[in-house]
């Protein structure tokens, strides 16, 4: 697992970000214990998923200059990734996501022990607890100061409504009047919206917020 991620925190152009998460997704599908810490979400899987995954979107949406390098951050610094910028600038972005931990890892367990996981989602009352969680985890975020950072909020939408054949389009709008309408200490706020397993189509899922 060491040798997977050594590598892990370096300065990356968009390109170089595109071609090391490709070439990690294909390592980590070809070797069924990395599979399995991959579900678990363990040590640098956890990084990887959590924050590089957002990281790597962002760089390859408009918002992200061209040219510029980017890198995540290992440890605790006030931010998760760092862009640096054609014109030599750093820009700092925080990267954050409400995501039942719990349940995510009781479902990693039953798969890896060969089970079904349980639906994520049963009723419409859990879709409503995901919805509070992810307006609290907002105003969370707006209570601290990012001053001289951005923010990229998260959220993954598709076990809550594309799994089930349902649109996450007004929960998504929701969010967006929701962060508008929230005072934040931050240079940017931006959202990233995972509708499908590994999404494909970052340039359209990641919205502007101010």
């Amino acid at each position: 697992m060491d040798e997977l991620f050594k590598d892990l925190d370096v300065y990356r152009t968009q390109e170089e970000m595109k071609q090391y998460f490709e070439h990690t997704q294909q390592m980590i599908h070809q070797n069924r214990e990395y599979i399995k810490l991959a579900r678990l979400k363990k040590g640098r899987f956890k990084k990887f998923f959590e924050e590089f995954y957002p990281l790597y979107c962002f760089s390859q949406s408009s918002y992200c200059p061209r040219n510029s390098k980017l890198k995540l951050i290992i440890g605790s610094q006030g931010y998760d990734g760092l862009i640096l910028q054609p014109d030599g600038t750093e820009k700092r972005i925080e990267i954050t996501s409400y995501k039942d931990g719990k349940l995510e890892f009781e479902d990693a367990q039953r798969v890896n022990s060969g089970n079904f996981a349980l639906p994520r989602i049963q009723t419409e009352g859990s879709v409503e607890e995901y919805i509070e969680k992810v307006l609290e985890n907002i105003q969370k975020k707006s209570k601290k100061d990012y001053s001289g950072a951005s923010i990229l909020f998260v959220v993954h939408t598709f076990h809550y409504f594309e799994a089930y054949g349902k649109s996450s389009a007004a929960f998504i709008r929701t969010l967006k009047k929701e962060m508008k309408n929230t005072d934040f200490r931050a240079d940017e706020i931006y959202l990233l919206e995972l509708n499908q397993p590994e999404s494909e189509s970052v340039k359209q899922n990641i919205h502007f917020i101010k």
